[in-house]
């Protein structure tokens, strides 16, 4: 991700949902009137998409990114559309002609779709389709309607209003974890998940209720990130504050992760992670 000015800076945290009621306001007043502030927003939302397919947003960003543009179907064409060509340009150019070339012509490709009315976008969408391989394209594009079910599902089940589950011997796994107070641990749960099971709930004793917040990030045994949520609030359970991740069984294979739980500071950083191991093992 290149260096970015104060005004992009601002224009990021506009197109990811950071900016206050009437910050918000003020920028989209300017994009009315301005007419080069306007191509500046569509730049830097290109440079967004951009930074968003090639997986160089910092996990904050990318979080943030996911929740605002998973929230309507048009940011969702968007995100599609990117990947789409990102894909394309993949395929269909030589590495070493490309060089130095390739992130302009990939950011030329978004700029030139961008620019385009509802119905030329549509058409010239339709158009990339049908020049990329039906079968991969199809494939993928199932692929990535999947993970957008599957991270609208992570959003609901940890909402601040959402419903811890109740376990049970086939739909609801849960698994208790180690204090947070104890900073995780070095020794690997087992977590058995069927076919019929929906959900995996970790349940973890927090230091308090309702003041602080909590970000977790679950990674695989690559290392790569799976997923990561913030602002993850501690319920009251049996009168003890416990922080609950619930997480769709779909998500997870059979093979070892590691769950990292950071301690949100009132500067808005977060401190060290807890970290916890475990094994998702498949059972039929």
């Amino acid at each position: 991700m290149k260096a970015i000015n104060e005004e992009q800076l601002l224009i990021r945290k506009y197109l990811l949902g950071e900016l206050v009621e009437e910050q918000q306001e003020q920028l989209e007043q300017r994009v009315i009137t301005d007419s080069d502030f306007k191509e500046e927003v569509l730049i830097t939302e290109e440079e967004l998409l951009e930074d968003f397919v090639n997986g160089t947003l910092p996990s904050q960003e990318r979080a943030l990114f996911l929740r605002k543009y998973s929230s309507s179907p048009a940011q969702l064409r968007k995100i599609q559309l990117a990947k789409s060509l990102s894909k394309y340009a993949a395929s269909h150019l030589v590495a070493s002609q490309l060089g130095p070339y390739e992130t302009s012509w990939t950011k030329s490709l978004l700029k030139f779709f961008y620019k385009r009315d509802r119905f030329s976008q549509f058409s010239l969408a339709a158009l990339v389709l049908l020049l990329v391989a039906g079968g991969c394209l199809l494939a993928y594009w199932w692929i990535s309607r999947d993970d957008r079910a599957m991270y609208a599902r992570l959003l609901q089940l940890n909402g601040p209003e959402s419903q811890v589950l109740q376990p049970d011997e086939t739909r609801v796994v849960s698994v208790t974890l180690p204090s947070l107070l104890l900073r995780g641990t070095g020794k690997t749960k087992t977590v058995t998940i069927t076919k019929q099971t929906e959900t995996v709930q970790f349940r973890l004793a927090a230091p308090s209720e309702g003041t602080q917040r909590f970000q977790a990030t679950l990674k695989d045994r690559a290392g790569a990130e799976v997923f990561s949520l913030e602002d993850l609030q501690p319920r009251s359970l049996g009168q003890l504050p416990v922080l609950v991740l619930q997480i769709p069984a779909k998500v997870l294979r059979g093979q070892d992760y590691q769950l990292e739980i950071y301690v949100k500071n009132p500067d808005g950083t977060y401190g060290s992670p807890s970290t916890y191991f475990f094994q998702v093992r498949e059972a039929s």
